[in-house]
């Protein structure tokens, strides 16, 4: 009765695999050693789930703009340092956490036409000459 039951949970489970492009990435992922290991060291609660899928996110968009403008692929050494910065930046660190989450949220959000806002806004801020004011 028991390798009945585990024949049938195979049948189904390879069916769902088979119709389900998600539950077939899933298994893959899963199985990955990689990203068994990322995983384990950096996706152990909410906070740290959600910063790593802002980082993947951050990335993607970055490599993805650069390669739209420039027809090629972005260092990820690149794409690492710019990430530091963004992140270090007491303003670009909560604006583009609040981006990336409005961007997964389902908002229609330009992630770069919004980068180019925030920036410019900040130059305007620090063009200002406060003694003009």
């Amino acid at each position: 009765m028991y390798m009945m039951c585990l024949k049938e949970a195979k049948f189904i489970g390879s069916k769902k695999i088979e119709n389900n492009s998600f539950l077939c990435d899933l298994c893959v992922l899963m199985e990955n050693e990689e990203f068994k290991s990322f995983m384990s060291k950096h996706m152990n609660n909410w906070i740290d789930i959600k910063c790593s899928v802002t980082y993947m996110h951050l990335y993607k968009q970055i490599k993805e703009r650069y390669n739209e403008i420039n027809e090629k692929e972005l260092d990820n050494r690149i794409i690492v340092y710019l990430l530091s910065k963004i992140m270090k930046d007491k303003t670009l660190r909560p604006w583009s956490i609040t981006t990336v989450d409005k961007m997964l949220s389902g908002c229609k959000v330009n992630f770069f036409e919004e980068f180019e806002s925030i920036m410019n806004k900040d130059l305007l801020l620090s063009d200002t000459d406060p003694t003009s004011l």
